[in-house]
């Protein structure tokens, strides 16, 4: 998180007053190649950033806000911080559900930690498989829905090289959940890249980012407005001037 870019950005939102915000991951750089006191620092500013917002916040937990799984951190599953741990006690589950305005949001965790690699792929275990099936069972087939996960669903990277994979198989079998129902916005945050693709009914979004390297062309956030059933995504650069 760069702190000034994102204080720009902060003011930014609050002028524009939505209803809440809902991050994409990757609110600090970074928890996963430091031991658990030095990710509690950055913790610990990330909270103090959030507070600037007016505005509820929806967190969507990214691979930085893993502590200690790579490298030589001096750490490892031993310690009670490690991985998601330290984000569990201090903001609950990584994965959950809410409700808003008669829309149903998936706020899902896509990071598989590797410990014996010191790494981490993308992924979604069965735990969380069998909890998205429980929340489908009980959600009306006709209320509009939003995924928000960190790892991309659908890979911007793959439109323009064919190493990339638009899709894997694992999380194809996730999407595969909510093919009968009224899935509307799947939003990512992982490339940190700029993308509005509209297929079958869903908007599949990729929000850009405010970090540090980020291009001019993807330094920004997305508006989301819903108005009589239609969404509006927009794609806003963050403001230099504020």
């Amino acid at each position: 998180m760069v702190v000034a870019s994102f204080e720009r950005m902060t003011k930014q939102v609050n002028k524009l007053h939505p209803d809440f915000v809902i991050t994409g991951g990757d609110m600090i750089y970074t928890a996963k190649n430091v031991d658990d006191r030095k990710a509690e620092v950055l913790f610990n500013l990330m909270d103090k950033e959030f507070k600037l917002f007016k505005m509820p916040v929806y967190y969507t937990i990214g691979n930085h806000e893993h502590v200690g799984i790579a490298g030589e951190t001096g750490i490892d599953q031993s310690n009670p911080n490690w991985g998601k741990q330290m984000w569990i006690k201090r903001y609950g589950k990584q994965y959950y559900t809410f409700i808003h305005n008669g829309w149903k949001f998936f706020v899902l965790d896509g990071i598989s930690i590797l410990p014996e690699q010191k790494g981490y792929t993308q992924g979604i275990d069965s735990v969380q498989v069998d909890w998205i099936k429980s929340e489908l069972n009980s959600t009306d087939k006709k209320m509009p829905l939003v995924i928000s996960i960190h790892t991309p669903i659908v890979n911007p990277h793959a439109i323009t090289t064919s190493v990339s994979r638009v899709m894997s198989p694992k999380i194809e079998a996730v999407l595969n959940l909510f093919k009968d129902y009224n899935l509307r916005i799947v939003l990512e945050g992982h490339t940190h890249l700029y993308m509005n693709l509209y297929f079958d009914g869903t908007y599949y979004l990729s929000g850009g980012s405010t970090g540090y390297g980020t291009s001019n062309e993807d330094d920004g956030f997305y508006l989301v407005k819903v108005k009589k059933g239609t969404e509006d995504p927009e794609f806003i650069k963050t403001s230099r001037n504020n």
